[in-house]
């Protein structure tokens, strides 16, 4: 192997590892739901080649209001799945869509696109 290589694959490997930091290692901010005078925790949700905030924190026992709104036309984010809660809504573009649930038992619980490529974390405490 001559400079020029080395250099070539040294650049490649140190680019792999920047992107596996900032697709799955880097650390992320976590959003707290706010709650109204009805008792009703909310959040809302900017789908946008991924969830905006994609991390939320809600309390256990507390009505919970999700306003999600896609602002693009990529078919993975047409639908918003909660596999371990049974939820799901179409998310059509340009509109709000709401899904409203209590959660009950505290936990970590993923929602992600129909694709699996969009993922978000709901933490309820």
């Amino acid at each position: 192997m001559n400079t020029i290589q080395i250099a070539v694959t040294i650049g490649g490997l140190v680019l792999s590892l920047f992107i596996v930091w900032f697709f799955w290692l880097a650390p992320k901010g976590q959003t707290r739901a706010s709650t109204d005078h009805g008792g009703i925790q909310e959040v809302a949700i900017t789908v946008k080649g991924g969830y905006t905030p994609d991390i939320i924190v809600v309390k256990a026992g507390y009505p919970l209001r999700m306003r999600f709104t896609r602002q693009e036309s990529s078919t993975c984010s047409e639908m918003v799945l909660f596999p371990e809660l049974n939820q799901s809504a179409k998310l059509p573009e340009g509109q709000e869509v709401s899904i409203e649930f209590t959660p009950e038992k505290p936990g970590e619980y993923g929602f992600q696109c129909q694709m699996g490529m969009l993922r978000g974390k709901l933490i309820v405490e």
